[in-house]
């Protein structure tokens, strides 16, 4: 396609080459369910060389793009349709392009509140189709064209059909790339409106926004829009929907990437004055509002940081602000502590450069605090009473880290210290247990020594494990899912001790021998240990 996209451009003679033998194949691409970019991107520079360089009428080839339109499509192939579509129509004529507009005011206008499969299908198209040349293309500039495009998305936030909501939410973010002035005031003064059920809605238009300047111009042409969007931000930061406080925490991960300086700043400044927060059991209590809030507040920059970090802002900057944001690791708050683990999580995957320094003194003693940790409660469910352990979360977030530093920052790991953290996750509740499975079979061959000289703290968690009676429990009255996920669990465990076993030295200890020696002579097993051969 970019081979066909270059030719194009230097000789437009051959477009009736290009449509008879390139344009067929890339319209089935249009539709495929797993086009994505870079292909994606391709796909639609050709689209757009080939009106421009007029190698096919441009109503010919809309009517054959809206031809791929129908039932078997997925979300995902509607999407990348959709956006072939505002392609080619930002690329032809004026006259071509008001009559497309005037088709989709029509479209959407009289569409209504359409329930059934094929009408809220096209109606997402028609809206992802306005957004998409809303992105490249000032609606302002025809008569009423706005105004009436504001209304039909905002009214599209009541319908009943989820598909249609979230299209109409895309359609308004990127319109407001090309017409700032009509639909960035829209999502704005919407949001000071206060209506809860439409605030999702409205911070995932504003995210759109955020990441179509991203991919654009980044830092110039966000720097404008930032006193208009940022106070918006700054008021969800504390709203009891986890969902809208995840959206603004995408939000300003983007502008982080594109004005580190400003957001950053902003952020440090939220945990300066939200730090207070009491929580001595893991909760806030039901009367404390000013630590209610706090917790809130600290979860969605926290969250922010982590999706900086994904999205690789940069590192210069985060590396001045860390510290900062590394002190919620140790806010007792259970939802605070694990946004700030899952932060450390994403810095340590995709910047490790960023923590190495502050592993040994800012990091370490909480993830080995965390580690241990256990915040059990009893609900009262009537007939029946169930035992909750709201550190779990945080004990899964922690060896998390803790694996992934063995690939990332393998310096900044005391595997000695680490060996009684991994004895005690062997031994915990069963997602722990198999994290913990993987770190042995990691450790046997980055570490073998630490593991045999720690073999006799694994024996206890291994034994209780390969236990009649612990097999029983865990397989009897299963069926279906709840049967595999038990068996993946004894394989896990299989896995580590067959890993250990292999160990120069491991076998001399008669503990883990005589362990090793009945769990491979026991025939409940044989079928898994079998299977484990055949992976190898």
């Amino acid at each position: 396609m970019r081979v066909c996209i270059s030719t194009l451009r230097v000789c437009p003679a051959c477009g009736p080459a290009a449509k008879t033998h390139v344009l067929p194949p890339s319209l089935v691409l249009s539709t495929s369910s797993v086009l994505q970019e870079p292909g994606l991107e391709s796909l639609l520079a050709l689209l757009e060389q080939m009106v421009i360089s007029s190698a096919i009428d441009f109503k010919e080839l809309l009517g054959m793009l809206r031809e791929k339109s129908d039932s078997t499509l997925g979300k995902h192939a509607v999407g990348n349709l959709a956006k072939c579509i505002g392609v080619i129509t930002a690329a032809t004529t004026p006259e071509n392009r008001q009559e497309v507009v005037t088709n989709l005011l029509s479209t959407l206008e009289g569409a209504g509140a359409p329930t059934d499969p094929d009408g809220v299908r096209q109606m997402v198209l028609s809206l992802l189709v306005s957004g998409d040349l809303g992105r490249v293309f000032d609606y302002n500039t025809l008569d009423d064209v706005a105004a009436r495009m504001q209304a039909i998305y905002l009214s599209s936030f009541n319908l009943e059909a989820e598909e249609i909501k979230h299209a109409a939410s895309y359609a308004l973010g990127r319109a407001s790339i090309g017409s700032p002035a009509v639909f960035l005031q829209a999502i704005v003064s919407a949001l000071d409106s206060g209506d809860a059920k439409k605030q999702y809605l409205l911070l995932s238009s504003l995210r759109e926004f955020i990441r179509c300047h991203q991919k654009m111009d980044g830092q110039t042409g966000m720097a404008d829009s930032i006193p208009v969007i940022l106070p918006q931000l700054l008021d969800h930061c504390s709203d009891a929907d986890e969902g809208a406080r995840s959206m603004v925490a995408e939000c300003m991960g983007s502008l982080t990437c594109v004005q580190p300086t400003v957001i950053l700043a902003k952020l440090q400044e939220l945990v300066s004055q939200h730090s207070t927060i009491k929580a001595p059991d893991g909760h806030v209590a039901d009367s404390d509002e000013e630590s209610k809030k706090n917790s809130l507040v600290c979860w969605t920059v926290a969250t922010s940081i982590k999706h900086a970090v994904a999205s690789k802002a940069p590192v210069s900057d985060l590396a001045m602000a860390m510290p900062d944001f590394l002190r919620l690791l140790q806010v007792e708050e259970v939802s605070v502590r694990n946004a700030s683990l899952l932060m450390v999580y994403s810095a340590v995957h995709h910047m490790p450069q960023l923590v190495a320094s502050f592993m040994k003194e800012l990091i370490m003693p909480s993830l080995y605090e965390v580690a241990k940790l256990k915040l059990q409660r009893v609900v009262d469910l009537g007939p029946f009473k169930h035992t909750v352990d709201d550190a779990l979360p945080l004990r899964k977030s922690a060896m998390s880290i803790f694996a992934t530093c063995q690939e990332k920052l393998p310096g900044s790991l005391d595997i000695a210290a680490f060996m009684p953290v991994l004895a005690g996750a062997l031994d915990d509740l069963e997602d722990v247990q198999l994290q913990a499975h993987q770190i042995v079979v990691s450790m046997s061959v980055r570490h073998p020594t630490y593991l045999v000289a720690a073999v006799d703290d694994f024996v206890p968690a291994f034994t209780n494990m390969f236990m009649d009676k612990t097999i029983k429990r865990k397989t009897a009255n299963k069926t279906g899912t709840e049967l595999e996920r038990a068996k993946e669990w004894i394989k896990s465990g299989l896995r580590a001790l067959l890993a250990m076993s292999k160990l120069e030295g491991v076998m001399n200890n008669r503990r883990f021998a005589r362990l090793v020696e009945r769990v491979q002579g026991d025939q409940k097993f044989r079928p898994m240990l079998d299977a484990i051969d055949e992976e190898r």
